[in-house]
């Protein structure tokens, strides 16, 4: 049985007020899981946008406390999209799954946690596909929202896959890696909108540590946390669905992102409200590079662009301590100017 643990304090002691829980709500009429934990229902609202498409935050939840800064000063909102993890089901069809859903989910679940949380305004995260899923919705409507934090933003599929794999291929050279050399040079010339290329390309970003992790040892730690059954959010019992879940959106929504040629700059150059960019001085599964481009062209009545010397792709969980604080430091900015 999937839970998440309560939130106390330093003595054991349930805090007051506090909330920790794993709810089913219908967005765009389907049953959708969101979890929700936070010391204080007080707090402003974050809603998270995971990655992916089709990886759900919510499993690494209660990880290591990672989010326990996060908990303490926001009502945290890890939301399962349609098709992720228990948002999985195999009545999902290919119609359920074009990025539009996925905006009205956004807006839908936005106004929901408004109005439980009595908020006029929520604030947004979203990282990487989350992010390009953030921008969207902004595109529709951003009055919901306080600011939008974009970390791993990828600006444009095409040049992010591009610049990722001619990277890992100079490193390659770099190491006189035979192998990888001979595996990359097999797919030129490289095509991003090929699952396969993609596949290829990614395998040596994260050998790497160039890719979604750069602290070594912390990919297998964070996959084998849930594998091996030990996150409370998700049980074994849920591990062939969240693949299943996986797999279907790959083919699915992933696919429609990968051939949709978008390009933010062109499709979102203006924001309404306030911009904050997080990227990892070592991703190059979206080159900072390109999200820093984007984040010059953007015009926003605030913006910042933060570094992360130490992180790659997944810069919450390898400098954790350092991107809670840039949260709080955004949250204090935008409700105290």
């Amino acid at each position: 049985m999937a839970s998440t643990p309560l939130i106390t304090d330093a003595e054991g002691n349930v805090i007051p007020g506090s909330i920790a829980s794993i709810e089913t709500v219908t967005l765009g009429d389907v049953q959708q899981t969101i979890t929700i934990r936070g010391a204080d229902t007080t707090k402003p609202v974050l809603l998270f946008l995971h990655g992916g498409p089709g990886v759900p935050s919510s499993p690494w939840a209660t990880w290591n406390n990672v989010h326990a800064d996060l908990e303490a000063n926001f009502v945290f909102v890890h939301w399962d999209q349609r098709g992720a993890g228990k948002s999985y089901s195999e009545d999902l069809t290919v119609d359920d799954m074009h990025v539009d859903n996925f905006v009205s989910d956004t807006l839908e679940l936005t106004d929901i946690l408004r109005e439980r949380f009595d908020q006029d305004k929520i604030f947004l995260w979203g990282h990487s596909w989350g992010s390009g899923l953030g921008f969207e919705t902004l595109r529709v409507n951003a009055e919901p929202y306080h600011a939008f934090i974009a970390s791993a933003a990828r600006p444009d599929w095409n040049s992010t896959q591009e610049m990722g794999y001619e990277k890992v291929l100079e490193i390659a050279h770099q190491s006189n890696d035979t192998e990888a050399i001979q595996a990359l040079e097999s797919i030129q010339p490289f095509d991003p909108a090929n699952p396969d290329h993609v596949g290829v390309r990614g395998q040596f970003l994260s050998q790497y540590l160039v890719g979604d992790f750069h602290t070594e040892g912390l990919a297998e730690a964070w996959l084998n946390y849930v594998l091996d059954g030990k996150s409370p959010e998700y049980p074994s019992a849920y591990i062939e669905q969240t693949l299943a879940g996986m797999d279907f959106t790959r083919q699915t929504t992933g696919l429609e992102v990968m051939t949709s040629g978008y390009d933010h700059a062109k499709d979102f150059p203006v924001s309404t409200i306030p911009l904050f960019f997080l990227h990892g001085r070592y991703d190059y599964e979206c080159p900072g590079e390109l999200a820093e481009e984007y984040y010059n062209f953007l015009e926003a009545p605030a913006k910042s662009f933060t570094w992360f010397e130490d992180s790659a792709h997944n810069v919450m969980y390898d400098e954790p301590d350092r991107f809670n604080q840039e949260m709080l430091r955004i949250a204090n900015e935008i409700l105290n100017p």
